[in-house]
């Protein structure tokens, strides 16, 4: 069986889930949306979407390996830690194609674990 291409301009549904029709721009979902999404506690993701795995490098560092590669390293890397007086950034000197380096501090600028971290990426795909 030979693959085929779709092409479309606006992708709509049925509104069978909420009563009415609902429809998006497909620049939207190609330009718009977040490539890698995830929330862990530190030893496990919760949930997560084109993660791979996440290594735990030490107190509060974390590499994040993506299923499906970026297409380049210019990338939007996000992320949120729970807590009070917590920081969250990505290591620019790690950042790759493949995978993102997130690192959480807390306020006194030492490295922390906390119970929930999330990360996303927005850019293209590869």
């Amino acid at each position: 069986m030979a693959n085929g291409t779709i092409a479309f301009d606006t992708l709509s549904t049925s509104g069978q889930i909420s009563g009415t029709a609902k429809s998006v721009d497909t620049d939207y979902i190609a330009y718009g949306s977040a490539k890698v999404w995830g929330q862990h506690n530190s030893s496990a993701y919760r949930d997560s979407f084109n993660l791979s795995t996440f290594t735990d490098n030490a107190t509060g560092d974390f590499t994040h390996t993506f299923t499906n590669a970026m297409a380049n390293n210019d990338y939007a890397g996000l992320g949120m830690a729970s807590g009070n007086n917590r920081s969250n950034f990505y290591n620019e000197a790690n950042t790759l194609t493949t995978s993102l380096r997130q690192l959480i501090r807390a306020a006194t600028t030492d490295a922390d674990d906390t119970n929930a971290v999330s990360i996303a990426v927005i850019g293209d795909l590869a």
